[in-house]
């Protein structure tokens, strides 16, 4: 009988995870609108939210850019408001940190960059990568946007990234450093002569428990940026793994804070 109630709990706990991850989901979709951007051929999904006041003459707002991880690949428009949906959840950061944010959603058969994974999952950086297909149609969906210049506010553009996510922020930072204004790279590096003598401000947050993107990755990145004097840092979370670093980056008191303060001169 006991085995059965634990066996019933553990369905009842999941059953909760599931429906509050599914309203979670819901919720943020009535916020963020599904749209298409069609570049060459291709088709990249994405979701968009607008800030109040938004078309108003006279007003103009930063462009908030979030990349998913591996797991929020597809098809669906969705997944990938999973995590880049909780930035925004609340009417308070709606109206603190009010911005056009835009979540694309990569196919299952791409990346936002190109690394090398080993059969045990950890990751090897490549010196030059070729920049991915849909990594180039979100560089020109931004530019898109960017060319509205009486909507948005082309000196506060930023970039935020989750694992393979933060891999594609970091690579289109070092492709075009000029066009972003900072960047958040959680659970992801670059390899550092990419980013030598680049001018755009980068915040690494990491675990140092990560077996999947080692620590000593982000240490050596953070040498370089440090060499840039753009204000760019690593903040280390003790005892945490790879899974565990996002949600320990946005508790932080100044994450969006430290990225928005950021401004293109």
């Amino acid at each position: 009988m006991a085995r059965f109630r634990f066996l019933l709990f553990g369905l009842m706990s999941l059953f909760l995870c599931v429906n509050v991850q599914a309203e979670e989901e819901e919720y943020a979709s009535d916020y963020f609108y599904g749209r298409e951007y069609r570049y060459q051929g291709d088709t990249l999904r994405y979701r968009v939210m607008f800030p109040k006041g938004y078309g108003v003459e006279g007003l103009k707002f930063p462009l908030f850019v979030f990349l998913h991880g591996e797991e929020e690949r597809g098809s669906d428009n969705l997944m990938q408001l999973k995590y880049g949906a909780q930035l925004y959840m609340s009417e308070e950061a709606r109206n603190y940190q009010s911005a056009v944010v835009i979540i694309p959603q990569c196919p299952e058969s791409d990346a936002w960059a190109k690394y090398d994974k080993l059969d045990d999952g950890s990751i090897v950086l490549r010196e030059n990568p070729e920049q991915t297909k849909s990594s180039v149609i979100v560089e020109k969906l931004i530019q898109h946007f960017m060319k509205k210049e009486d909507k948005i506010d082309v000196s506060r553009v930023y970039l935020v990234g989750k694992d393979m996510g933060a891999f594609g922020v970091l690579d289109l930072a070092a492709r075009n450093p000029k066009m972003y204004s900072a960047v958040i790279a959680v659970s992801g590096v670059i390899e550092p002569s990419r980013l030598k003598k680049k001018k755009v401000p980068v915040r690494l947050y990491h675990g140092v428990e990560d077996r999947i993107v080692p620590i000593q990755y982000a240490r050596d990145l953070e040498a370089v940026l440090k060499s840039n004097s753009n204000g760019s840092d690593l903040v280390e979370f003790q005892d945490t793994k790879h899974d565990d670093a996002w949600e320990m980056a946005i508790s932080a008191s100044d994450f969006m804070e430290w990225l928005f303060e950021k401004k293109k001169k």
